[in-house]
């Protein structure tokens, strides 16, 4: 080499300019200096003919027109220093390949601001020949326009020629990783796909611009991430088809260990301790760039190999709870883009991870916690658009094995014990939550036990029980009468522990009375002759009267019972569309919601909407809204000059949410305002904002399934009956043959209740006692403890009629 040359070769190093050779590139220089120009020329003819199959880190369309030559002129990054090109052949020659991989290619650095390099966002997308032109013309230039690096080249043994593809930018990479599981691979070649995978890896910036929409850089935004989601799912698809028998070593053995997938993981785990987060005084858009490996690292199958637990997945965890609360709610939104078999993946690896250590260990430590706190993430995104069902983030190792004895008392406790699973009840069952409730309710109740008694030492006359005495033929008024003389004065009353007097009966209420009386009030409230409620007969579901006579005392009166009924662990037996418990929880009603109560108008007002024809023509309607009441026809106009103004084309949706506004909301506000206020006066708080509409349906009304098989399953005997004795073994005989309607009632004759608790008839505690020899006495009852006491009849026929004549005639303490 002689003086010129290392002339040369200083400049460069002093402006920063690099070579870009690597194990893909062969000898493939970067620099313009002579040395490397003699193993560069065959590299460099082939790609100035037009092949650019290359690794890219951005995307690959093509534009065609010459942007670098109007960059010429300034607008990109500054001007170096100018020089006189060197006029050795060679010299010259590997500039010009240097400029060519710079525009067809880049250097790599994100938003490079020269636009004569494709990595700058405004650079040039140009065919080859294009490109060479361009290349050629910066050579002659006196001004330096070469970036520092260059990008990976893909050596000519993993070139691949099938041309589909659905993601440009990914074309390059899908080559890569088609030669790495071909017939022919070898060690050799896999460890130069790994070596392009890992610079592709290198950083945030890199692997997240791999993966962009329409293989062009831009900008993300708070709504949108702009990741092809495909492209990435296809990417990692791609990478694990590499796991399998890919070359013999020596003539040894395969390799069945994946180079590829080791190299991902590694250069994962090198990006996430890069992925601290961004500096204070970091500009928002590169703050949201940064974001986006976030998603690419949540998308990665390898997230639910244990082997990568600890390398990677608590860094992931941890990660993304150190994002700024902001920048959690921006990744929640993006991942609103992830389609449902995707997004069911991701959901399904920290299900994993939670369920594997909780069983493991048996303790809630950081990483639970940490996996736990971005499933709620997840949760959020799920709740936002709807992907997996609401039971899919239901985790079994936390129900069954956390006590949540423990768990609910660092819930108390935020300030001593951040974490609980109380604040993330997503993963926790109805069941769960039940119990939770109910925790929370004896605590209110032994609270004002105490309260109670502390008050009558001191002089006062306090029961601690809130105890109703009611007559079964008044039984509303009573109730009413008894509620509102209690209440004056004491606004936690109803925090106390309930119990039932039937005037003029025995019993001592332990359970099973307080269960009846809640069936007979309902019964009642519900009677369409009361009319406090409408019936729906396509949808079997009440609904409240727009047009109730009863004032909001009535109605405040059946949210309190409600209350109560979820605040003493009893199950009603009422049939509300899932609207009721949605707006009872804050929801807003739509268009859905009316499809669940009344289902004929939804199909109208669907069929509007869904219209192809002239709306004003064919349906000839106005802003307004007819209804009977008492028998005469009156109309509500939905909007001010309503009468007058035609439903059209353009503003049928306008009339349809308006008028779903005023069905569910408006028309009976006064109404579901006062039995919501009696319902959340009773057992509204933070224990019952864990739960959702569905759940607190089932809360309220119990498990749907009526099981038998199952409760036969759990149920004991005593006093000499054991489960193969004849007497038994026709009891159920008897039973399984039974219509739904006749279970229900031997469900309520042992039960107090005809409703299934929330985990079903199995969960149940049910005990047959022997009452005696065989005789004409009748089966009885004690309700409280779920006790069934059963003659021991000499015949199935006899057994048969004895048990229908004692469920037909329940009601009262006579065969309870």
């Amino acid at each position: 080499m002689d003086k010129k040359d290392d002339m040369c070769r200083d400049d460069n190093e002093e402006r920063g300019l690099e070579s870009s050779s690597s194990p893909l590139q062969g000898s493939h220089a970067a620099s313009h200096n002579g040395a490397g120009a003699p193993s560069a020329s065959k590299g460099g003819d082939e790609h100035m003919n037009g092949s650019r199959e290359r690794m890219q880190v951005a995307g690959s369309e093509e534009r065609s027109s010459l942007h670098g030559e109007a960059a010429e002129g300034g607008g990109g990054r500054d001007a170096l220093p100018s020089y006189t090109p060197s006029p050795d052949y060679d010299s010259c020659r590997s500039l010009i390949y240097s400029y060519f991989n710079q525009i067809t290619m880049g250097c790599g650095t994100v938003y490079c601001t020269n636009r004569n390099c494709f990595s700058c966002p405004e650079g040039p997308r140009l065919d080859p020949t294009s490109a060479a032109l361009l290349a050629v013309k910066l050579a002659q230039s006196t001004t330096h326009f070469l970036c520092a690096g260059a990008a990976v080249t893909i050596p000519e043994s993993l070139q691949w020629t099938e041309a589909s593809s659905t993601s440009a930018e990914l074309v390059p990479l899908k080559k890569l990783l088609q030669a790495a599981t071909s017939a022919e691979s070898n060690v050799s070649t896999q460890l130069e796909l790994a070596d392009a995978i890992k610079r592709c890896l290198s950083s945030s910036e890199s692997a997240s611009w791999s993966f962009l929409k329409n293989g062009r850089p831009c900008r993300a935004n708070e709504e949108s991430s702009g990741i092809d989601f495909d492209a990435v799912s296809e990417a990692f698809a791609a990478m694990a088809k590499c796991r399998k028998p890919i070359a013999m070593v020596n003539g040894e053995g395969a390799l069945t260990d994946s180079i590829v997938n080791d190299m991902v993981a590694l250069a994962f785990e090198g990006l996430l301790s890069k992925l601290a987060p961004p500096p204070a005084g970091t500009g928002t858009s590169n703050k949201l760039e940064h974001l986006r490996m976030f998603v690419v690292l949540l998308l990665w199958p390898g997230l639910m190999e244990p082997e990568f637990y600890n390398s990677i997945f608590k860094k992931v965890c941890s990660s993304v709870n150190q994002l700024k609360q902001d920048h959690r709610d921006i990744l929640q939104r993006w991942l609103e883009e992830v389609e449902e078999e995707a997004f069911r993946e991701i959901v399904v690896a920290f299900q994993q991870f939670i369920t594997i250590y909780v069983n493991e260990f048996r303790c809630i430590d950081d990483h639970v916690a940490s996996a736990t706190k971005v499933l709620k993430i997840l949760w959020g995104s799920n709740q936002s658009r709807t992907r997996v069902s609401y039971k899919e983030f239901y985790n079994d190792a936390i129900n069954e094995l956390v006590d949540f004895t423990e768990d609910f008392a660092r819930w108390k406790d935020t300030q001593r014990c951040p974490f609980s699973f109380c604040d993330h009840p997503f993963v926790l069952d109805p069941s769960t939550k039940s119990k939770l409730l109910q925790l929370d309710a004896n605590n209110q109740m032994r609270t004002q036990i105490r309260s109670a008694l502390f008050r009558s030492i001191f002089g006062g006359n306090e029961c601690p029980y809130l105890i109703l005495k009611v007559r079964r033929e008044n039984l509303i008024r009573d109730t009413l009468v008894q509620i509102s003389a209690q209440q004056d004065g004491n606004e936690t009353f109803l925090k106390k522990p309930l119990k039932v007097v039937f005037k003029g009966e025995e019993g001592i209420d332990e359970g099973g009375v307080q269960k009846e009386f809640f069936q007979l009030i309902v019964r009642q409230m519900f009677d369409l002759n009361y009319g406090m409620f409408t019936y729906d007969d396509d949808s079997r579901t009440f609904w409240f009267s727009a047009t109730a006579l009863e004032n909001a005392r009535e109605f405040n009166l059946i949210g309190k019972v409600f209350g109560l009924a979820i605040y003493n662990s009893v199950i009603l037996d009422v049939h509300f569309p899932m609207v009721v418990y949605k707006k009872l929880m804050g929801f807003q009603p739509c268009l859905l919601d009316l499809k669940d109560c009344n289902p004929g108008l939804a199909r109208g007002l669907q069929s509007l909407l869904d219209f192809d024809g002239d709306v004003e023509e064919v349906f000839a309607r106005s802003f307004v809204v007819d209804y009977e009441e008492f028998g005469v026809m009156k109309t509500h106009e939905l909007k001010p000059g309503g009468e007058e103004i035609s439903v059209t084309n353009e503003n049928r949706k306008e009339y349809v949410d308006l008028y779903v506004k005023y069905l569910l909301e408006e028309s009976i506000a006064q109404q579901f305002s006062a039995f919501a206020e009696g319902f959340h006066e009773v057992c509204g708080g933070p224990a019952l904002r864990m739960f959702i509409p569905e759940e607190l349906e089932l809360l309220i009304c119990g498990n749907p399934t009526l099981d038998f098989h199952a409760l036969e399953e759990v149920t004991s005997t005593e006093d000499g009956y054991t489960r193969d004795h004849p007497v038994i073994l026709n009891f159920w005989t008897v039973v399984h043959s039974m219509t739904i309607e006749e279970k229900k009632k031997l469900l309520f004759f042992c039960t107090g209740s005809d409703r299934s608790p929330i985990k079903g008839l199995g969960s149940m505690t049910f005990v047959i006692s022997r009452n005696g020899p065989d005789s004409e006495r009748l089966p009885t009852a004690h309700t409280c403890f779920n006790h069934l006491l059963l003659p021991e009849y000499s015949s199935l026929e006899k057994l048969r009629r004895c048990l229908m004549t004692a469920i037909n005639n329940a009601e009262g303490f006579g065969l309870m």
